[in-house]
Parts: C-alpha cells; structure tokens; sequence
C-alpha cells in the first residue's frame, strides 16, 4: 500500500513497488474526506509504467492535503 496526498497542483503520481510484474492490480480509495466519501474508491488512470512501477493520473489535481491509498496486489 502507498499514500498519495494531493498539493492541488499534481495530476500524476508514480508509485513504485517490488512486484517486479506488470501484472498488477491496482484499487486507489480516498482516505481523508468527509464521513459519506471516506473510504470511497475513486476513478483514476492507471498506466503500468515499468514492472516495478505504475503511473496514478486524476483528472483535476487532488486539493492539497486529501489523501488516497494506492494497494497494489500482484
């Protein structure tokens, strides 16, 4: 698992693992908002950029301090 937290600027993440395998799946919830949406997952891009990384994209920037969890299982 990994932690993304929004600055209100970046749309893309790189999150790296040692999975060595493209083969992954990827589930990305937030897990700071309020009390109906946390928890929730949430729709991103997901390009599996390398066999040791992936590329998280939103499509507006997260405001800065939100954060969302990344698991990865592969």
């Amino acid at each position: 698992t990994y932690t993304i937290t929004g600055d209100s600027a970046s749309t893309s993440f790189v999150v790296n693992h040692t999975l060595n395998t493209r083969d992954v799946t990827v589930q990305v919830y937030q897990n700071t908002a309020t009390p109906d949406t946390q928890y929730a997952e949430v729709e991103v891009d997901i390009v599996r950029t390398t066999a040791s990384a992936v590329t998280i994209s939103f499509a507006s920037a997260p405001t800065s301090g939100d954060a969302y969890r990344v698991v990865i299982v592969g």
